[in-house]
């Protein structure tokens, strides 16, 4: 589906006109009343906004906007335009009720990119870093307990907190590049120091990466996370009666789409604890590493620009930078200078990717077949009638079944090859004409030193000895 198939064509409108600071103000008014109203009255929207936005209404320009002289009039009047241009560029609707009185209804798309705009203008940090422990926190839970369905609950817990990590760790990630950028365009020292030790300093070690490290361990809690999801998921019985319980809570079409669905979200998650500290967590180490060099470099810089040559070479190249003209500068002063470009070795720089080799053309090499002996091939047909022929399997058959007339994999001893294979040898002759037994396959599959065959009940048919 398409964007403009779920939202209007006109709803960003607002947000590219000369008045967009009032409409997105405006906005996050909407926002507050959807948050603090089940049904939001018409008049309960517009008294906040004249409320809220009152300076904001009597100081804005609208002209080329669509607003009637009356609404021009006064707060009054421009408060009642804000509403009816929001809800005419499909930010909200109207609805009315059975007194007559108008409701303002905010459909899906809105209310969503209302939070985000809400979330967007909030300074305040997201708090994330308790993933981890909910995570092992819910799986330790349900695998105490003797409920199936907190067991499938906690798988889908387990997969839904796991993506929230990583999406949390590749934010962080991604605001490191952010303050390394920010911090490269400044140059007065006081902005460094307060965008290193206020703004990363806060915002992003102390509230992501110092609780990832203490309080919410990837390390501490990966271990006791994926043993119980591989244990859950070994137990053949217990992973069909958590598959029974997804099947039942609507979380697939068939028992067997939800069993193969839960499997991928155990090894999911599995998967992603065993390289998160490698693909995440140590390159977020490593770019903070290489932004607080940065800073205190920095720092040092413009702290003592003004009395060593470093400092006077900063600013002529600035300058130059800065000087469009100065290129007949530029090509005097160069053979002055000997300028060389700052680089690392870090634990990849030595390695490359080794590329093969042209292959020679040589003469093709003849392969000759050979020959069969008739003596050879006699004794292998003596050992298939003698050792694996349709007697000795109902011989075989016969011996499990004994008295009870009943038999299950467990009772095969698949102790050696020829057991193994005298066990896959009577299910195939199972369909012949004449044979004495049935057999039928039931959910599961039965493993014994290192053999491995479904699990299989084999009953004497009536009326045979």
């Amino acid at each position: 589906m398409k964007l403009f198939e779920v939202i209007p064509d006109d709803l960003f409108s607002v947000l590219a006109s000369p008045n967009r600071v009032l409409y997105s103000d405006a906005l996050d008014v909407l926002y507050a009343a959807y948050l603090e109203n089940l049904k939001i009255p018409e008049d309960t929207l517009y008294s906040m906004l004249r409320s809220k936005l009152e300076q904001q209404l009597a100081d804005a320009n609208f002209d080329g906007e669509d607003i009637d002289e009356e609404e021009l009039r006064d707060i009054s009047g421009r408060a009642r335009f804000l509403i009816r241009k929001l809800c005419s560029k499909g930010w909200f609707e109207k609805e009315r009720g059975d007194n007559f009185e108008e409701f303002i209804t905010v459909p899906g798309y809105s209310s969503r990119l209302l939070e985000l705009f809400h979330q967007l203008r909030d300074d305040s940090p997201i708090r994330g870093y308790s993933y981890v422990f909910g995570t092992y926190s819910s799986l330790k839970v349900a695998d105490d307990g003797d409920s199936v369905y907190d067991k499938m609950a906690a798988i889908y817990s387990a997969y839904d907190n796991t993506q929230a990590l990583i999406k949390v760790l590749q934010m962080v990630y991604h605001n490191v590049k952010h303050y390394f950028k920010m911090q490269i365009e400044m140059q007065e020292i006081n902005e460094v120091l307060a965008s290193h030790f206020d703004d990363f300093g806060q915002k992003v070690v102390e509230t992501y990466i110092r609780p990832l490290k203490i309080k919410d361990s990837v390390p501490k809690y990966r271990g006791p996370i994926q043993r119980t999801l591989i244990k859950w998921a070994q137990d053949d019985a217990m992973l069909l009666a958590i598959s029974n319980a997804a099947f039942q809570d609507k979380r697939g079409n068939s028992l067997e789409e939800c069993r193969r669905d839960l499997l991928q979200k155990i090894y999911w998650v599995k998967e992603r604890y065993d390289c998160i500290e490698n693909d995440y967590l140590d390159e977020i180490d490593q770019q903070v590493r290489r932004y607080t060099r940065a800073t205190t470099q920095k720092i040092e810089n413009l702290t003592n620009r003004d009395h060593n040559v470093r400092g006077n070479l900063n600013y002529l190249l600035e300058a130059l930078s800065r000087n469009r003209r100065a290129s007949n500068l530029v090509e005097q002063i160069q053979p002055a200078f000997q300028l060389y470009e700052q680089s690392f070795l870090s634990s990849k720089s030595l390695w490359y990717r080794k590329r093969p080799g042209k292959r020679a053309s040589t003469e093709p090499v003849m392969i000759e077949d050979p020959a069969l002996n008739s003596d050879m091939v006699k004794q292998a047909e003596q050992l298939l009638h003698s050792e694996y022929g349709r007697n000795a399997i109902a011989a075989y058959v016969e011996d499990l079944l004994g008295v009870s007339g009943i038999c299950f994999s467990k009772d095969m001893h698949l102790t050696n090859d020829k057991a193994y294979i005298m066990s896959l040898l009577s299910v195939l002759a199972a369909s012949d004409t004449g044979t004495k037994y049935q057999i039928k396959e039931l959910d599961g599959k039965y493993s014994e030193n290192g053999y491995e065959i479904p699990q299989l009940q084999i009953t004497r048919k009536e009326g045979e000895k």
